[in-house]
């Protein structure tokens, strides 16, 4: 509903510009010597509105370009930290089946995930550890 309220006031629009520059008489003199350019009120307002979209796309995509190696970064970082998610769930997945060194392998690679304490709980501990909390 909201863009087809849109389109109608851009054919609104569209309709009061034809009917507005169907009774213009003005006209704009541009002079840069030695040349003269005498251009219709409409015509030079249509170039400004011109002009300054593309400025402003302009400005814009160097926003953009100089924005992009700081996106470039954050988006290798969700991309780890997803692939450390999936590697944690894994190893879970691994640790209720019972494989034990898969589990292991897949939680130490998951160490960078949102929970990382989960991940050293299913690391595999030393026998040494072992024995001394089991004292």
């Amino acid at each position: 509903m909201r863009a087809a309220l849109w389109l109608l006031a851009l054919f609104a629009l569209a309709v009061a510009l034809t009917l507005a520059a169907r009774v213009d008489q003005g006209y704009v003199i541009v002079v840069y010597p030695p040349w003269r350019m005498e251009l219709s009120f409409m015509l030079a307002l249509l170039l400004l509105v011109g002009v300054i979209t593309l400025a402003y796309a302009l400005l814009r995509l160097g926003q953009v370009a100089l924005r992009l190696p700081e996106d470039v970064r954050e988006w290798r970082s969700r991309r780890r930290g997803a692939a450390a998610d999936r590697a944690l769930f894994n190893a879970m997945r691994a640790h209720l089946d019972g494989d034990a060194l898969r589990a292991d392998r897949l939680a130490r690679r998951a160490q960078a995930s949102q929970a990382p304490d989960i991940a050293r709980r299913l690391t595999r501990e030393p026998a040494e550890q072992g024995s001394t909390a089991s004292r």
